[in-house]
């Protein structure tokens, strides 16, 4: 009993897992949905874009097997209260007809002058007493018998009670299911046939994607220039000019120590999004035969969205880059975060700031915005070294 119990509190924390898992899901693919629909009244597509859209298909597909889980998980938790069900029919059967042939047997005995007798015809005072007490457990027992009979008919109206909730629940995963799957099919069809509208103008995409990489290269020489100069500043003012590497204070250890012990727990930089470009060197999403290579990650979101700082730590450096617009640089000790595609900052150089304090507001592409965030080590040789950041952000 106590194994089915163990079983039946574990079998609930799973439900309760999957169904938070499927809300989590659904409330990806609305906010994937909100994008969609501002692309789709934007006149001109572009590739982050159709990454929006391949996201929702990988959405749908979680969705699509986080819901036959469930329904697989139900099924068999219907089958095992079905099983439940003939067993206590089965044990409410058995005590009824005990019942009924104690309830004969005690209409037969009915007569106290009788119990009288077979107490007093006894050999001795001790075997008296010992039938006087057989006679008041038996009579225990019938009570406890009807309660049993209550309890277990009690129990057989729980069970079929559960067993309807699951049949209902099974229904209406099923519905949702189905609904997920034409939904499915509408995405893959609309990716395709946006996939298709930008790969007809091949000398557009092309040239896109020339400006965006010429961009990354910029913006990585730039940031470069600004930790190094950062850097020589802080050796000059602790008179160790000349001097090669980077000195970690126990300050520095201590502000790199905090942001490395939140590493997978940091808020994202925009209150909602999309990660539409991945980090490191890869083949590009669309462009199949194009390489790309990305020191950050790239995260679609609403139009003009704010820019948060995922950790608190001071303004080391602001830059303005054509194409790629202003760049705020925070310090975090020996790491910096860096947020780019920024039309308005609302920070200075040397402001401390808070973790999820607004910094900036994104440039407009279309009718929605594309952040771009990047986090680099410093190491004691002075070296610099690109993280990813998918690594640093907690999952959504």
């Amino acid at each position: 009993m106590l194994i089915f119990c163990e079983l039946s509190v574990c079998g609930q924390s799973n439900s309760n897992k999957l169904k938070e898992q499927q809300r989590s899901i659904q409330k990806k693919i609305e906010n994937t949905k909100t994008l969609i629909k501002a692309t789709r009244s934007s006149k001109q597509l572009t590739i982050a874009e159709i990454g929006i859209i391949k996201n929702q298909i990988s959405y749908r597909e979680e969705l699509i097997s986080n819901l036959n889980y469930q329904i697989r998980k139900i099924e068999d938790q219907i089958f095992h209260a079905e099983k439940d069900i003939e067993v206590h029919k089965n044990n409410l059967k058995k005590l009824k007809a005990d019942y009924a042939k104690m309830l004969r047997y005690a209409y037969k005995n009915r007569n106290t002058e009788y119990k009288l007798l077979y107490i007093f015809s006894a050999n001795s005072l001790s075997q008296s007493y010992r039938r006087l007490k057989y006679l008041q457990e038996y009579a225990s027992f019938r009570q406890k018998q009807a309660m049993r009979i209550i309890a277990e008919q009690n129990k057989l109206v729980e069970k079929k009670a559960e067993l309807k909730e699951r049949n209902i629940r099974n229904q209406e995963l099923a519905g949702v299911k189905s609904t997920e799957k034409e939904k499915f099919l509408k995405d893959q069809e609309l990716q395709k046939q946006e996939l298709g509208k930008i790969m007809s103008d091949e000398a557009r995409l092309q040239a896109t994607l020339g400006k965006q990489e010429k961009k990354k290269k910029r913006l990585t020489v730039e940031i470069r220039k600004a930790i190094e100069a950062e850097l020589a500043a802080a050796r000059a003012k602790s008179g160790s000019k000349g001097i090669s590497g980077f000195k970690e204070t126990p300050e520095i250890k201590l502000a790199s120590k905090s942001f490395e012990s939140n590493k997978g727990k940091l808020p994202w930089p925009v209150s909602k999004g999309e990660i539409t470009g991945k980090f490191g060197k890869h083949n590009h999403s669309v462009v199949k035969t194009a390489v790309v290579e990305n020191n950050g990650i790239d995260i679609s979101t609403t139009k003009g969205a704010g820019v948060r700082a995922i950790f608190k730590g001071e303004v080391s450096s602001i830059l303005v880059i054509p194409g790629a617009g202003k760049v705020v640089m925070i310090k975090h000790g020996s790491y910096r975060s860096v947020y780019s595609n920024l039309q308005k900052v609302h920070v200075k150089k040397g402001e401390q700031v808070d973790t999820k304090e607004e910094i900036g507001q994104l440039l407009v592409s279309g009718n929605t915005s594309e952040a771009h965030i990047e986090i680099w080590k410093i190491n004691s040789e002075g070296t610099m070294s690109k993280q990813n950041p998918e690594y640093w952000l907690y999952g959504r």
